[in-house]
C-alpha cells in the first residue's frame, strides 16, 4: 500500500468535514441556535452536495482507496441503521422511548411542529435519520476502516453518549441523559451498539486495505527513503 498523498489527505478532509455536518444539526437546532428547517436549507443540503462532489472528485482523480472507504462506509452505515431502528422501535413500542425520533425530525424539518406529522414530514424525517446513519458510517470507514470490534463498539458508545447528553434529550423533559425514563438510556446504548456491530462487520468485509487510512508508512518505503 502506498503512503497517503497530500491529495488523498485533502479529499479525505473534505469528506470528513461534509459527513460530520448532518449529525450535529439536530443538536444545534434543539440548542436554539437556529431552526432545523433553516439549517436543512442552508447547511444540510450543501454539505450533502459537497460530500457527493468530493466522492466524485476522488473517483475522477483515481483515489481508489478513498472511494472504496466512502462507498463501503456509506452503504454499511445505511444498513446498520436498520439494525439500530429495530432496537429503537422496540424500545418505543415498549414505552422506553418518549417519542418517535424520525417523526419528530420530520415535523422540525418541514416546520410543522404545531401542525403535526404528515406523509411528507415522515419521509423527510426518516430520510434525514438514515442520512445520519450513512454519514456516521462514512466517518467510521474513512478514519478507522477495518479496526477491531472493540474500536467499533467504542464508536457506538460515543454516538450514544453524544445523543444522550445533547439538548435534544433535555428538551424532552426526561432529565439529564433521559434518567427520568431509565429504559431510554439503555435502549439508546443498545441500539448504537447494534449499529456499531453491523457497521464493523460490513466494513471489515468491504474495505479493501487493512491499514488505517492515516497509517504508518510501509517498512519497504521507509527503508528505500
Amino acid at each position: 500500500m502506498t503512503r497517503m498523498s497530500l491529495e488523498e489527505l485533502a479529499l479525505s478532509g473534505v469528506v470528513l468535514a461534509a459527513a460530520g455536518v448532518s449529525p450535529n444539526l439536530f443538536w444545534i437546532a434543539q440548542a436554539g441556535y437556529a431552526t432545523l428547517s433553516t439549517l436543512a436549507l442552508t447547511v444540510l443540503i450543501p454539505s450533502a452536495i459537497l460530500l457527493l462532489a468530493a466522492l466524485a472528485a476522488a473517483r475522477w482523480r483515481r483515489q481508489r482507496r478513498l472511494v472504496n472507504r466512502v462507498v463501503a462506509g456509506g452503504v454499511a452505515g445505511g444498513l446498520a441503521t436498520i439494525g439500530l431502528e429495530i432496537v429503537r422501535s422496540a424500545g418505543f413500542h415498549l414505552g422506553q422511548m418518549p417519542g418517535s425520533l424520525p417523526q419528530l425530525l420530520g415535523v422540525l424539518l418541514l416546520n410543522r411542529f404545531m401542525l403535526g406529522p404528515s406523509i411528507w414530514s415522515n419521509i423527510a424525517g426518516w430520510s434525514y435519520h438514515y442520512w445520519n446513519g450513512i454519514t456516521f458510517g462514512v466517518v467510521f470507514a474513512v478514519v478507522l476502516g477495518r479496526k477491531p470490534l472493540g474500536v467499533a463498539l467504542g464508536y457506538g458508545v460515543f454516538m450514544a453518549l453524544g445523543f444522550l447528553v445533547s439538548p435534544a434529550v433535555s428538551a424532552m423533559g426526561i432529565g439529564f441523559m433521559g434518567t427520568h425514563l431509565p429504559g431510554m438510556p439503555v435502549t439508546v446504548l443498545l441500539a448504537h451498539l447494534v449499529y456499531a456491530t453491523i457497521l464493523w462487520r460490513l466494513t471489515r468485509r468491504w474495505v479493501r486495505d487493512p491499514e488505517w487510512l492515516l497509517g504508518r508508512r510501509p517498512a519497504d518505503a521507509r527503508s528505500a527513503a
